[in-house]
């Protein structure tokens, strides 16, 4: 219910009182061992501290999140973390990073699927407008690397380098 409960304060821009039930809801999904509410539960406080500004703490959720999606072998569920963390290294002021991450997301998705997560929470903004506006910033060559390294890096790849760069 917290869940629930929490998007709605997030999606009426109340970031702080979302990040409150968020953080009840992660409470009670710990306790219960069960890998699908703990990975909602840490996406959704990610995205409420994202809009907080808190961007260290964001990172920390989706790192969280993503380990353990990767830890399960849910590559989707893993994509949709690598696209929230693409989206806060935009905000920390890393294009390139961003741009790498949304390029291997894009491409796992593309290969796996749309998965279950996306059914749950609010994806990322991912497209055009998005991508257009990190080309602007870092250039045509720089980002034409970074698409083609993230298109080719793979899950595996694309996790390890997402826990070992924040």
């Amino acid at each position: 219910m917290d869940s629930v409960l929490g998007q709605i304060r997030l999606a009426e821009g109340d970031s702080d009182a979302a990040a409150r039930l968020f953080t009840d809801a992660l409470a009670v999904t710990r306790r219960t061992h069960d890998r699908i509410p703990l990975l909602i539960s840490l996406y959704n406080l990610a995205l409420a501290t994202q809009a907080q500004a808190d961007l260290a703490s964001a990172t920390g959720h989706l790192q969280k999140g993503l380990a353990l999606a990767a830890e399960a072998g849910d590559e989707t569920s893993a994509a949709y973390y690598l696209e929230v963390l693409a989206s806060v290294a935009g905000q920390q002021d890393n294009p390139q990073r961003a741009v790498r991450l949304f390029a291997a997301a894009r491409s796992i998705l593309d290969a796996s699927g749309s998965g279950w997560l996306h059914g749950f929470v609010p994806r990322a903004p991912h497209d055009d407008a998005v991508l257009g506006a990190l080309r602007s910033r870092i250039g045509d060559a720089t980002f034409q690397e970074a698409q083609a390294w993230g298109r080719s890096a793979g899950s595996k790849h694309a996790v390890e380098y997402a826990l070992q760069q924040a």
